[in-house]
Protein backbone atom coordinates (compact mmCIF):
# COMPACT_ATOMS: atom_id res chain seq x y z
CA UNK A 1 0.00 0.00 0.00
CA UNK A 2 1.34 3.41 -0.99
CA UNK A 3 0.66 6.44 1.19
CA UNK A 4 -0.01 9.70 -0.66
CA UNK A 5 0.38 12.98 1.21
CA UNK A 6 -2.76 15.11 1.45
CA UNK A 7 -1.27 18.57 1.01
CA UNK A 8 -3.47 20.46 -1.44
CA UNK A 9 -3.02 22.85 -4.35
CA UNK A 10 -6.01 24.80 -3.06
CA UNK A 11 -8.24 24.38 -0.04
CA UNK A 12 -10.81 22.19 -1.78
CA UNK A 13 -8.61 20.14 -4.10
CA UNK A 14 -5.97 17.56 -3.26
CA UNK A 15 -3.40 17.07 -6.04
CA UNK A 16 -0.73 14.39 -6.02
CA UNK A 17 1.43 12.68 -8.62
CA UNK A 18 2.55 9.10 -8.23
CA UNK A 19 4.64 7.83 -11.11
CA UNK A 20 2.77 8.54 -14.32
CA UNK A 21 -0.58 9.07 -12.58
CA UNK A 22 -1.90 12.43 -11.33
CA UNK A 23 -4.64 12.36 -8.70
CA UNK A 24 -7.04 15.25 -8.22
CA UNK A 25 -9.61 15.00 -5.43
CA UNK A 26 -12.32 17.66 -5.27
CA UNK A 27 -13.36 17.89 -1.62
CA UNK A 28 -15.67 20.91 -1.96
CA UNK A 29 -18.68 18.65 -1.25
CA UNK A 30 -16.97 16.39 1.30
CA UNK A 31 -19.60 16.30 4.04
CA UNK A 32 -22.07 13.65 5.26
CA UNK A 33 -24.48 13.17 2.37
CA UNK A 34 -22.06 14.79 -0.06
CA UNK A 35 -19.76 13.56 -2.83
CA UNK A 36 -16.05 13.41 -3.65
CA UNK A 37 -14.90 13.71 -7.25
CA UNK A 38 -11.63 11.90 -7.93
CA UNK A 39 -9.89 12.33 -11.28
CA UNK A 40 -6.95 10.38 -12.63
CA UNK A 41 -4.72 11.73 -15.35
CA UNK A 42 -2.31 9.19 -16.78
CA UNK A 43 0.28 9.04 -19.53
CA UNK A 44 -0.42 5.88 -21.47
CA UNK A 45 -2.91 3.14 -20.69
CA UNK A 46 -4.19 2.31 -17.24
CA UNK A 47 -5.90 -0.80 -15.98
CA UNK A 48 -9.19 -0.81 -14.12
CA UNK A 49 -9.42 1.49 -11.10
CA UNK A 50 -11.79 2.11 -8.21
CA UNK A 51 -12.00 4.51 -5.28
CA UNK A 52 -13.05 3.47 -1.77
CA UNK A 53 -14.43 5.40 1.19
CA UNK A 54 -15.89 3.87 4.37
CA UNK A 55 -16.49 0.57 2.62
CA UNK A 56 -18.21 2.07 -0.41
CA UNK A 57 -16.69 1.38 -3.83
CA UNK A 58 -16.84 3.81 -6.76
CA UNK A 59 -15.50 2.71 -10.18
CA UNK A 60 -13.63 5.13 -12.43
CA UNK A 61 -15.26 6.00 -15.75
CA UNK A 62 -14.04 8.12 -18.69
CA UNK A 63 -14.94 11.81 -18.40
CA UNK A 64 -13.60 14.51 -20.72
CA UNK A 65 -10.28 12.86 -21.38
CA UNK A 66 -9.57 11.63 -17.84
CA UNK A 67 -10.87 8.93 -15.53
CA UNK A 68 -13.32 10.09 -12.87
CA UNK A 69 -14.85 8.41 -9.84
CA UNK A 70 -17.79 9.97 -8.04
CA UNK A 71 -17.56 8.78 -4.45
CA UNK A 72 -20.56 9.02 -2.13
CA UNK A 73 -20.15 10.21 1.46
CA UNK A 74 -22.88 8.52 3.48
CA UNK A 75 -25.09 10.67 5.71
CA UNK A 76 -23.86 8.50 8.59
CA UNK A 77 -20.21 9.49 8.00
CA UNK A 78 -18.50 11.22 10.89
CA UNK A 79 -16.93 14.63 10.42
CA UNK A 80 -13.16 14.70 10.75
CA UNK A 81 -10.17 12.86 9.29
CA UNK A 82 -10.96 10.18 6.72
CA UNK A 83 -9.08 8.01 4.28
CA UNK A 84 -9.78 7.71 0.56
CA UNK A 85 -8.39 4.57 -1.05
CA UNK A 86 -7.69 4.13 -4.75
CA UNK A 87 -7.07 0.71 -6.25
CA UNK A 88 -5.40 0.46 -9.66
CA UNK A 89 -4.93 -2.79 -11.55
CA UNK A 90 -1.25 -3.44 -12.13
CA UNK A 91 1.02 -6.27 -13.15
CA UNK A 92 1.23 -8.72 -10.32
CA UNK A 93 -1.94 -7.47 -8.65
CA UNK A 94 -3.78 -4.35 -7.55
CA UNK A 95 -1.84 -1.34 -6.31
CA UNK A 96 -3.54 0.48 -3.43
CA UNK A 97 -3.04 4.19 -2.76
CA UNK A 98 -4.17 6.00 0.37
CA UNK A 99 -5.11 9.70 0.43
CA UNK A 100 -5.95 11.35 3.76
CA UNK A 101 -8.67 14.00 3.69
CA UNK A 102 -11.20 15.68 5.95
CA UNK A 103 -14.97 15.26 6.03
CA UNK A 104 -16.54 18.59 6.94
CA UNK A 105 -19.29 18.86 9.53
CA UNK A 106 -22.80 19.34 8.19
CA UNK A 107 -25.85 19.77 10.39
CA UNK A 108 -29.19 18.33 9.32
CA UNK A 109 -32.38 19.36 11.07
CA UNK A 110 -34.94 17.14 12.76
CA UNK A 111 -38.64 17.28 12.01
CA UNK A 112 -41.85 15.57 13.07
CA UNK A 113 -43.88 14.37 10.10
CA UNK A 114 -47.47 13.31 10.68
CA UNK A 115 -48.67 10.73 8.17
CA UNK A 116 -52.39 10.56 7.35
CA UNK A 117 -53.99 7.74 9.30
CA UNK A 118 -55.42 6.15 6.18
CA UNK A 119 -51.90 5.85 4.71
CA UNK A 120 -50.13 4.33 7.70
CA UNK A 121 -51.55 0.93 6.87
CA UNK A 122 -49.22 0.84 3.85
CA UNK A 123 -46.38 0.09 6.26
CA UNK A 124 -48.12 -3.12 7.30
CA UNK A 125 -48.47 -4.48 3.79
CA UNK A 126 -46.14 -7.45 3.15
CA UNK A 127 -45.39 -6.25 -0.37
CA UNK A 128 -43.75 -3.09 1.04
CA UNK A 129 -40.64 -5.07 1.97
CA UNK A 130 -40.57 -6.78 -1.42
CA UNK A 131 -40.90 -3.45 -3.21
CA UNK A 132 -38.06 -1.96 -1.15
CA UNK A 133 -35.74 -4.77 -2.21
CA UNK A 134 -36.88 -4.39 -5.80
CA UNK A 135 -36.02 -0.70 -5.73
CA UNK A 136 -32.62 -1.40 -4.18
CA UNK A 137 -31.74 -3.78 -7.02
CA UNK A 138 -32.38 -0.92 -9.46
CA UNK A 139 -30.30 1.53 -7.43
CA UNK A 140 -27.27 -0.74 -7.88
CA UNK A 141 -27.28 -0.19 -11.64
CA UNK A 142 -23.84 0.63 -13.06
CA UNK A 143 -23.64 1.52 -16.76
CA UNK A 144 -21.15 3.48 -18.84
CA UNK A 145 -23.64 4.12 -21.64
CA UNK A 146 -24.35 7.64 -20.40
CA UNK A 147 -21.95 10.15 -18.89
CA UNK A 148 -23.76 12.23 -16.22
CA UNK A 149 -23.60 15.84 -17.28
CA UNK A 150 -25.58 18.68 -15.80
CA UNK A 151 -28.03 17.60 -13.09
CA UNK A 152 -31.00 19.95 -12.78
CA UNK A 153 -33.99 19.97 -10.40
CA UNK A 154 -37.10 18.30 -11.85
CA UNK A 155 -39.20 21.37 -11.01
CA UNK A 156 -38.65 25.10 -11.16
CA UNK A 157 -39.05 25.50 -7.41
CA UNK A 158 -36.72 24.80 -4.50
CA UNK A 159 -36.73 21.41 -2.82
CA UNK A 160 -35.82 20.78 0.81
CA UNK A 161 -35.50 18.09 3.43
CA UNK A 162 -32.54 15.95 2.35
CA UNK A 163 -30.82 14.38 5.34
CA UNK A 164 -33.47 15.39 7.86
CA UNK A 165 -33.89 13.12 10.85
CA UNK A 166 -37.64 12.63 10.66
CA UNK A 167 -39.87 11.32 13.38
CA UNK A 168 -43.12 9.75 12.23
CA UNK A 169 -45.55 9.39 15.15
CA UNK A 170 -47.16 5.94 15.20
CA UNK A 171 -44.84 4.79 12.38
CA UNK A 172 -41.30 3.41 12.35
CA UNK A 173 -38.73 2.37 9.73
CA UNK A 174 -40.31 4.52 7.04
CA UNK A 175 -37.19 5.41 5.02
CA UNK A 176 -35.50 2.02 5.28
CA UNK A 177 -38.65 0.18 4.25
CA UNK A 178 -38.88 2.20 1.04
CA UNK A 179 -35.45 1.29 -0.39
CA UNK A 180 -34.16 -1.54 1.84
CA UNK A 181 -31.16 0.56 2.94
CA UNK A 182 -30.24 1.20 6.55
CA UNK A 183 -30.89 4.50 8.26
CA UNK A 184 -33.86 6.78 8.69
CA UNK A 185 -32.54 10.11 7.43
CA UNK A 186 -34.65 11.47 4.62
CA UNK A 187 -33.24 10.37 1.28
CA UNK A 188 -34.45 13.13 -1.05
CA UNK A 189 -35.56 16.69 -1.70
CA UNK A 190 -39.28 17.41 -1.32
CA UNK A 191 -41.07 19.87 -3.59
CA UNK A 192 -44.43 21.01 -2.21
CA UNK A 193 -46.45 21.46 -5.38
CA UNK A 194 -50.06 20.78 -6.40
CA UNK A 195 -51.01 17.40 -7.82
CA UNK A 196 -50.47 17.35 -11.58
CA UNK A 197 -47.45 19.67 -11.71
CA UNK A 198 -45.29 18.68 -14.73
CA UNK A 199 -42.03 16.96 -13.79
CA UNK A 200 -38.85 16.99 -15.89
CA UNK A 201 -36.02 14.46 -16.18
CA UNK A 202 -33.11 15.82 -14.09
CA UNK A 203 -30.62 14.55 -16.69
CA UNK A 204 -30.50 12.33 -19.75
CA UNK A 205 -30.79 8.61 -19.17
CA UNK A 206 -32.69 5.37 -19.52
CA UNK A 207 -35.92 4.52 -17.70
CA UNK A 208 -35.32 1.55 -15.39
CA UNK A 209 -38.73 1.49 -13.74
CA UNK A 210 -42.06 3.23 -14.20
CA UNK A 211 -44.97 2.15 -12.06
CA UNK A 212 -46.43 1.71 -8.57
CA UNK A 213 -44.50 0.73 -5.44
CA UNK A 214 -46.17 0.37 -2.05
CA UNK A 215 -44.50 3.18 -0.09
CA UNK A 216 -43.05 5.41 -2.84
CA UNK A 217 -46.33 5.35 -4.77
CA UNK A 218 -46.13 5.91 -8.52
CA UNK A 219 -42.38 5.87 -9.07
CA UNK A 220 -40.02 6.68 -11.92
CA UNK A 221 -36.39 5.48 -11.83
CA UNK A 222 -33.92 6.89 -14.37
CA UNK A 223 -30.37 5.65 -14.88
CA UNK A 224 -28.13 8.61 -15.74
CA UNK A 225 -25.06 6.42 -16.12
CA UNK A 226 -21.90 5.74 -14.13
CA UNK A 227 -23.77 4.83 -10.97
CA UNK A 228 -26.00 7.94 -10.87
CA UNK A 229 -29.71 7.09 -10.54
CA UNK A 230 -32.66 9.47 -10.04
CA UNK A 231 -35.85 8.36 -8.33
CA UNK A 232 -39.01 10.47 -8.62
CA UNK A 233 -41.65 9.46 -6.07
CA UNK A 234 -45.32 10.00 -5.24
CA UNK A 235 -46.29 10.80 -8.85
CA UNK A 236 -49.84 11.01 -10.16
CA UNK A 237 -48.91 10.15 -13.74
CA UNK A 238 -45.92 8.70 -15.60
CA UNK A 239 -45.50 9.50 -19.29
CA UNK A 240 -42.59 7.20 -20.18
CA UNK A 241 -42.00 3.45 -20.16
CA UNK A 242 -39.22 1.10 -19.10
CA UNK A 243 -36.45 1.15 -21.68
CA UNK A 244 -37.20 4.64 -22.96
CA UNK A 245 -34.31 7.02 -23.42
CA UNK A 246 -35.11 10.46 -22.05
CA UNK A 247 -33.42 13.78 -22.69
CA UNK A 248 -32.36 16.14 -19.91
CA UNK A 249 -35.27 18.44 -19.09
CA UNK A 250 -37.87 16.37 -20.95
CA UNK A 251 -41.31 16.19 -19.34
CA UNK A 252 -41.66 12.65 -17.99
CA UNK A 253 -44.38 12.69 -15.31
CA UNK A 254 -46.68 14.72 -13.08
CA UNK A 255 -46.45 15.19 -9.32
CA UNK A 256 -49.01 13.62 -7.05
CA UNK A 257 -49.92 12.31 -3.61
CA UNK A 258 -49.47 8.55 -4.01
CA UNK A 259 -47.80 6.18 -1.59
CA UNK A 260 -46.74 7.11 1.93
CA UNK A 261 -46.63 10.89 1.81
CA UNK A 262 -48.00 13.44 4.30
CA UNK A 263 -49.27 15.82 1.60
CA UNK A 264 -49.12 16.41 -2.16
CA UNK A 265 -45.49 16.72 -3.21
CA UNK A 266 -42.76 15.48 -5.49
CA UNK A 267 -39.78 13.78 -3.88
CA UNK A 268 -36.55 13.62 -5.87
CA UNK A 269 -33.85 11.25 -4.74
CA UNK A 270 -30.40 10.78 -6.23
CA UNK A 271 -28.45 7.63 -5.46
CA UNK A 272 -24.75 7.33 -6.25
CA UNK A 273 -23.61 3.69 -6.35
CA UNK A 274 -26.76 2.87 -4.36
CA UNK A 275 -25.97 5.46 -1.66
CA UNK A 276 -28.39 8.41 -1.25
CA UNK A 277 -26.61 11.74 -1.69
CA UNK A 278 -27.66 15.39 -1.69
CA UNK A 279 -28.61 16.15 -5.32
CA UNK A 280 -27.23 19.67 -4.94
CA UNK A 281 -23.83 18.32 -3.87
CA UNK A 282 -23.60 15.98 -6.85
CA UNK A 283 -24.80 18.69 -9.26
CA UNK A 284 -21.99 20.97 -8.06
CA UNK A 285 -19.39 18.42 -9.21
CA UNK A 286 -20.80 17.49 -12.60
Amino acid sequence: MLFVSAASARAEEIVRRVGRVTFRVDTSQAFPGGVLAVRLGVKGRLGGASAFLDGYRAPFYPDRGVLRALVPVATTAEAGPATLGVGIAARGGEQRLVIPLTISAHEYSSRDVVLPEEKRSLLDRPDATHDGRRLLSLLRTETSEFVPGVLLPPLGTTGAGFGEARVHPAATAVESRADALQGERHRGLDYLVPVGTPVRAPAAGTVLFAGPLTLPGETLVIDHGQGVVSVLLHLSRIDVRVGDTVAAGAFVAASGDTGLTPEPLLEWRVYLHAVPVDPNALAALL
